[in-house]
């Protein structure tokens, strides 16, 4: 899965190089933490959030087919500082029973930094 998620940024960005992906497990969700050259965020984002919500929608599939839960998200490094998590945060977790014909409803929840939103679908 992290071989897709940064052959598709490396595809989108302007310096590829400066893409990096750390993965981590927390209690069975694997957390993708992706770092881009600040000129790239915007791109990275897109309009709206489109590309960015595009980028999770591929993981989340992936993820579904694999029975995992995924995490993905966007840290800009700035000049010499800390990164700083400049996007959403969401949480990508399979369907419990596939043949359920009412869809799930998604909780949202506030994370200690207030620019970090976490959403369980």
């Amino acid at each position: 899965m992290k071989d897709v998620l940064e052959f598709i940024l490396k595809n989108i960005v302007t310096v590829p190089d400066d893409v990096k992906i750390e993965e981590t497990d927390e209690e069975g969700t694997t957390n993708y933490i992706v770092t881009v050259n600040p000129t790239d965020i915007g791109r990275v984002i897109g309009k709206e959030g489109k590309v960015i919500k595009a980028i999770r929608t591929v993981m989340r599939v992936i993820a579904i087919q694999r029975g995992v839960h995924v995490r993905v998200s966007i840290v800009s490094e700035t000049d010499g500082a800390a990164p700083t998590d400049t996007s959403v945060t969401a949480e990508i977790q399979p369907a419990e029973e596939e043949n359920n014909a009412t869809a799930p409803t998604p909780s949202v929840e506030a994370a200690e930094d207030e620019r970090t939103l976490s959403v369980e679908v």
